[in-house]
């Protein structure tokens, strides 16, 4: 009888050496999904942060290129992805966590903000365009503006 085991859901945020070229950089990231779904692991998301200042140094290094991988496994996964990431000389820092049901609800509604603000953002875009062909429709041409004016300032200077 084969016992299947239970898929958790796991967050990883590995750092790696900025120095290193970006197909370097990509074959780094490769490897690890490579590492994750040849040993029973789904991803979820991968989130690449970019090159960002380390807070201070690591291995005399002053900026790390972040990478965020979400991604269902079996807990033995865990030992395995983080013996790799000890053996690597690139990878400066890592964290795996598991994400229990309240991260995991809370993940999804900052998916769903963000998806709604994407949305809000097209909305309003097409506002300010309606707002600027409105403003530019009840505006009066410059020279009918002046004449206007001129009545306006004649008739409080007779009173």
């Amino acid at each position: 009888m084969e016992v299947k085991k239970q898929l958790r859901t796991y967050q990883t945020v590995v750092i790696i050496d900025s120095l290193l070229k970006s197909d370097e950089i990509d074959a780094i990231i490769e490897k690890i999904v490579r590492n994750i779904n040849n040993n029973g692991g789904k991803i979820t998301n991968i989130d690449r942060w970019e090159k960002k200042r380390l807070t201070y140094e690591i291995k005399k290094r002053q900026y790390g290129y972040y990478v965020e991988i979400v991604f269902e496994a079996p807990s033995n996964l865990i030992k395995i992805m983080e013996r790799d990431y000890r053996l690597d000389e690139n990878i400066l820092r890592y964290l795996t966590v598991h994400l229990d049901s309240k991260a995991l609800a809370y993940r999804e509604r900052q998916q769903q903000r963000q998806t709604a603000g994407t949305v809000a953002a097209k909305d309003a875009d097409v506002d300010k365009i309606a707002i600027l062909e409105e403003v530019e429709n009840n505006f009066l041409p410059l020279e009918e503006d002046d004449a206007e004016l001129n009545l306006v300032q004649e008739s409080s200077s007779e009173q």
